[in-house]
């Protein structure tokens, strides 16, 4: 079962709603994609969803506002748990993700500290080409190559 809509979300949704200054009609067209008539009626996955898309509305300077600090979500928790059927193994977390970021932007023997790099340094390491297909089995392998720089 999906995980109910939280009052902060929907108090977010509604902000933004008001800071687009969005029509009855736009707004009831936003939520009619995630086959609802309110924003109650959402899952908190949808919520979290029509908050990103909605954000990515917003002009620059409140968008930075809007985005700053924000606690409910953090980078990566949208990939969610996940499991690969056919190699019978979980995909990496979001906490794994965030975490093996948080090496190579910290490590003192990592000359360039971006993500472009670090996206690279996966791929090498892991085969894999994007981030999201990370297996947990590929955490352990790029954390000792992140240590043995």
């Amino acid at each position: 079962m999906d995980k109910e809509i939280t009052t902060g979300q929907i108090s977010k949704i509604h902000l933004l709603k008001s800071q687009l200054r969005l029509s009855d009609e736009e707004y009831g067209a936003a939520l009619e994609s995630y086959g609802v008539a309110t924003s109650k009626s959402l899952t908190y996955q949808q919520a979290a969803d029509l908050i990103r898309k909605l954000i990515k509305l917003l002009p620059k300077e409140l968008r930075e506002n809007f985005t700053r600090g924000r606690k409910d979500e953090k980078k990566y928790d949208e990939l969610g748990i996940r499991w690969n059927d056919r190699l019978n193994e979980h995909y990496a977390t979001p906490k794994q993700l965030r975490m093996i970021e948080a090496m190579w932007m910290t490590s003192p023997r990592v000359e360039h500290k971006t993500e472009e790099a670090f996206k690279k340094f996966c791929k090498r390491i892991s085969g894999k080409d994007r981030i999201e297909y990370l297996l947990g089995s590929d955490i352990r392998k790029i954390t000792k190559a992140i240590e043995s720089l």
